[in-house]
């Protein structure tokens, strides 16, 4: 349950989410994406009010304007690096082009996913491969907003570290609003705001 009065961002914000397991974290990302809708209060995302739109209303918007990097990846294990990048573009404004695949590719280079594996099925790749496609995927949008829930849990903490600095980057690189939801307290300083999430309730700083 989350009880927060007021809360906004700006536009280009890094924001470190962190708090004890069971605190309200992913409840957090899961309501600002419109994938978890509130009994009560509103919930308002570049300038649209998602407590008052329908399901299908919100899954387009989500589409169409969010990234979101899950903590066990959803990865569909039977398809390659590269389909699940494209399915994740089924509701987004892109076609399925050479040119949108010749992005894909160009995204996997920047987050050093090896040419061998794209075309391989995820479920064969090592976990910090399935991590890396996970992000391309969460980015391939260009969307407005990134939500990263646990995005690195799985990594050791050298390649943690290296893969979050290349989701930072790229998310500069594209202008896009971050929110980090991690236990993981070597990132705060990367990020320009942090928000405690405690027993529901949020505290910025």
């Amino acid at each position: 349950v989350l009880n927060i009065p007021s809360w906004s961002l700006n536009n280009g914000d890094q924001v470190f989410v962190h708090g004890p397991s069971g605190g309200g974290k992913s409840t957090l990302l899961g309501m600002l994406s419109g994938l978890l809708v509130p009994n009560k209060g509103q919930i308002t995302v570049l300038g649209q009010r998602l407590d008052n739109m329908s399901n299908r209303q919100r899954d387009r918007f989500r589409a169409q304007n969010i990234g979101y990097v899950f903590q066990q990846f959803n990865l569909m294990p039977y398809l390659n690096a590269i389909d699940n990048v494209l399915l994740a573009t089924q509701f987004s404004p892109k076609k399925h082009t050479v040119a949108l695949k010749d992005e894909i590719k160009n995204l996997f280079n920047e987050l050093n996913i090896s040419d061998k594996d794209w075309n391989r099925p995820t479920r064969e790749l090592s976990i910090g491969q399935q991590q890396r496609v996970a992000i391309a995927r969460a980015i391939s949008n260009k969307p407005k907003i990134l939500l990263t829930d646990e995005p690195t849990g799985n990594l050791d903490p050298e390649t943690s570290l290296k893969v979050f600095e290349q989701l930072l980057a790229l998310s500069i690189d594209e202008k896009i609003t971050v929110l980090v939801a991690t236990h993981n307290m070597n990132f705060i300083d990367y990020m320009n705001r942090v928000l405690t999430v405690h027993k529901g309730k949020a505290v910025p700083f």
